[in-house]
């Protein structure tokens, strides 16, 4: 490991006032929404309480955790100055070494005392300045200040530092992580005990290190916020089996994120060659994500799921109802506890964001809470008052409510406390499908077949697969009557009293298709008495080649012969109430957020008994009142203060003319060739800013595009594209710097003379140099095309 330089390392930004978009701070194309979602810092917080300008707040009450109410501005700068840039040598088994580069913030008295403190680590691919620093400044000083030093690094091949990244969590990756660690624990200014945590990807190497066999015996403890421990079945790629809409945006998106060079005031001369190589070496991802379509060993590699027993340490899991990773939440706790190992679970009403900032709220006052009941206790081994802590597994339980896709009003409902032994307090509550599109309890006497549209569905009011857990990004779901109405649905009759549900409903379907290839979408809405409009509880995809609960085995559909699968919902927290009606949606189609198959499938759907076939059902899993629920009143009061650090204090934003940020997503009807369509565009404007200090007045500029499109009534015709620009421009003792990256890319699907399905790909960067007149000319650029085989979705 190289010595700490005198160079600080931060990036800058407006305060978290609401007065500019923070969606700006996504540098680079959040093409996909993991990005978008993780690198957003997502609460509009104001300066309030007694602290005064430049003040650090002072929090010597106890350790409870308010929620919901007021918001806090820590100014900590006095005790954790900017952060330091620092390098560290790594090396992976036949390659040269190569240079990872972070900073690091820390306390300022405690370093000059001599006194030595635990580290908390992170590493993610997403340009540690100019993309994450805002983020990283909203917590990083707060765990400074409470003695930690905290650790930030780009990954290889991303931001300042060297080497190449291939593709996602590879072994190389997390060897280096092993390595970092390592390193850490022996800086003169660490006690040797080291935690790691992360949100989206450095959530999910955070948990993959911890499963590994050579994982370092400093780690201590980690912290997973909205991670993973199944890249295939629960991840961007696939769910259900089904593709998603993802599994083209995101490559897109990190196509675009790696396109960028590392930054000549950090790695000097040498950043020409480096972004060269990267250049030259880039791959369009897609090719490995949509080549592996099943769970097979490239899928099994990197999922925690199937070896819980290796983790032998504390974990700590988040996420929130709006998330695309709540399940993983469930499950890692209930995996961990299986083995004795210690572990935590939260999961929110907020989407990918963390607790402290998410929307919709409530927030809770997490930074403070995590300190005391979890860092401190395993990395200094303070152990906090037992009646203070969380339950094994705190979930937030929503309640009926007018569907909206504004994130920015705060949910109604409560906290609830469960552990990992939640299923076995399940109470079943069963409706049966019935004919004239009715939930039962009872079964039906007879047999029914219910066949749905032959038109494909074009579900607008569902335009992405998670929210990006921030106010004033509508991006939650709709009023989904309309695509209910063009489904195959069943409504239960009005409740006679609230239900409580916790846990994940079961769709059990007998049903037959009409092609071989098809996946499902099947959704749990609840419908209001008063507006009649359907509000989108929980969903699923799912891909009947895995009728066989096999997903390293798909079976290919034999048409018009019935079938039963069961199909398991996404994780829920809901309290359905009295007077509203349950309703249940399948569709063979739902376009975007679900890969349209290759051929426009019928299904089938068979209520009652159908031979020696069982009658399809949806089993709720029913949920009473526990006494540890009272205690979350006290320790998750309604109204109290949530505190943040002070952005603006280390990241300002300066200079004009500035171009705001914002996120748009527009649903447009098309004619191509005669034929009518859809087009679904999202913009993702990370505005135009000139961040100062240590960044030196460097301009970010950047805008990306995101687009899906399909023809009605033919399934083939569906395209996601994408396209971005991002320009770097920094002045300074009269040279300019100043480089673009434009990227694009294109998955569509084509047949060939034998019948035979493939997706089809391309993808382009280009790059570019500006001369002394400020003139672009083009540096490297390349492009990739393939096709790939559509055998199972």
């Amino acid at each position: 490991m190289s010595g700490v330089t005198d160079k600080k390392d931060v990036g800058s930004s407006k305060r978290q006032d609401g007065s500019v978009s923070h969606e700006r701070r996504r540098f680079v194309c959040g093409v996909g929404w993991v990005i978008g979602a993780a690198l957003a810092p997502q609460a509009v917080l104001h300066a309030f309480g007694p602290a005064g300008e430049g003040e650090a707040q002072s929090f010597d009450d106890p350790p409870l955790i308010p929620v919901g109410g007021h918001p806090v501005y820590l100014h900590l700068k006095d005790k954790v100055p900017d952060p330091q840039v620092i390098t560290f040598k790594v090396q992976y088994p036949g390659k040269d070494p190569i240079k990872l580069v972070g900073h690091f913030w820390y306390n300022k008295e405690t370093v000059e005392s001599g006194r030595k403190c635990p580290a908390i680590v992170e590493l993610n691919p997403y340009r540690r300045r100019d993309g994450m620093i805002t983020v990283d400044s909203g917590m990083y000083p707060w765990f400074a200040y409470n003695e930690y030093l905290c650790f930030r690094l780009d990954l290889q091949g991303a931001g300042d530092s060297e080497g190449m990244l291939t593709d996602e969590y590879t072994d190389e990756e997390l060897l280096y992580c092993t390595q970092v660690i390592h390193q850490i624990a022996e800086h003169p200014w660490c006690d040797g005990n080291v935690g790691m945590m992360g949100e989206s990807w450095s959530a999910i190497n955070s948990l993959m290190v911890a499963s590994r066999h050579d994982c370092p015996s400093v780690l201590k403890a980690i912290i997973v916020n909205c991670g993973n421990d199944d890249r295939y079945g629960d991840d961007v790629h696939y769910m259900g089996g089904a593709m998603m809409q993802d599994n083209v945006a995101w490559p897109s998106s990190m196509w675009g994120w790696l396109a960028l060079p590392p930054d000549p005031g950090i790695v000097g001369h040498r950043w020409k060659e480096m972004w060269r190589e990267r250049i030259k070496n880039a791959d369009f991802w897609f090719r490995q994500w949509a080549t592996h379509q099943s769970r097979d060993s490239y899928w099994k590699r990197a999922s925690v799921l199937d070896h819980y027993e290796r983790v032998k340490i504390p974990v700590y899991i988040m996420s929130g109802w709006q998330d695309g990773y709540k399940n993983p939440v469930d499950r890692v706790v209930r995996g961990l506890a299986a083995v004795g190992m210690p572990v935590g679970g939260l999961i929110g009403p907020w989407g990918h964001s963390y607790p402290f900032r998410g929307f919709p709220g409530p927030r809770i006052d997490w930074l403070r809470y995590i300190v005391t009941h979890w860092w401190d206790k395993w990395l200094k081994g303070i152990e906090p008052p037992a009646d203070t802590e969380l339950p094994q597994l705190t979930a937030w339980l929503g309640m009926s409510k007018e569907p909206g896709r504004s994130s920015c009003p705060d949910d109604e409902g409560r906290w609830i406390a469960e552990d990992s032994d939640w299923p076995t307090r399940i109470k079943e509550k069963v409706f049966h499908l019935c004919p004239n599109k009715r939930l039962s309890h009872a079964e039906p006497a007879g047999h029914a077949e219910c066949v749905s549209s032959g038109r494909l569905l074009f579900a607008t009011t569902m335009l992405e697969t998670s929210s990006y857990g921030s106010c004033g990004n509508n991006d939650l779901p709709g009023d989904q009557a309309e695509i209910d109405s063009k489904s195959l649905y069943f409504d239960s009759g009005p409740l006679t009293d609230d239900m409580d549900c916790f846990g994940h409903p079961i769709v059990n379907l007998t049903l037959a298709c009409d092609k071989p290839l098809a996946s499902i979408a099947v959704r749990l809405c609840e419908v209001s008495p008063e507006t009649q409009s359907s509000h989108l509880v929980t969903y699923s995809f799912f891909n009947l080649c895995y009728r066989g609960d096999d997903m390293t085995k798909p079976q290919r559909i034999e048409p018009g012969i019935a079938f039963k699968v069961a199909v398991p919902l996404n994780l829920m927290g809901h309290t359905f109430k009295k007077g509203w009606r349950i309703r249940l949606s399948v569709s063979p189609s739902f376009f975007p957020t679900m890969w349209q198959s290759p051929e426009k499938p019928t299904i089938t759907l068979h209520t009652g008994v159908f031979g020696d076939l069982p009658a399809s059902t949806l089993v709720l899993p029913g949920r009473k009142p526990r006494p540890d629920d009272n205690r979350l009143k006290v320790l998750l009061p309604p109204t109290a203060d949530v505190v943040s650090v002070d952005v603006e204090d280390y990241v300002p934003t300066t200079g004009d003319p500035k171009r705001p940020g914002g996120n748009t997503r527009e649903v447009e009807h098309i004619t191509v060739d005669g034929k009518k369509g859809i087009l679904v565009k999202k913009v993702f404007d990370g505005g135009r800013y000139r961040y100062g200090g240590p960044l030196e007045e460097l301009w970010v500029d950047q805008v990306a595009h995101e687009n899906f499109q399909m023809l009605y009534d033919d399934p083939l015709s569906l395209i996601g594209f994408t396209s971005s620009v991002s320009i770097l421009k920094r002045q300074s003792a009269g040279d300019e710097w100043k480089v673009k990256a434009e990227t694009s890319t294109r998955v569509w699907t084509e047949k060939d003379q034998a019948g035979q399905y493939y997706f089809k790909y391309t993808a382009m960067v280009k790059t570019f140099i500006a001369d002394t007149e400020g003139r672009f000319n083009p540096f490297e650029q390349k492009t990739v095309e393939g096709s790939i085989p559509r055998l199972w979705v």
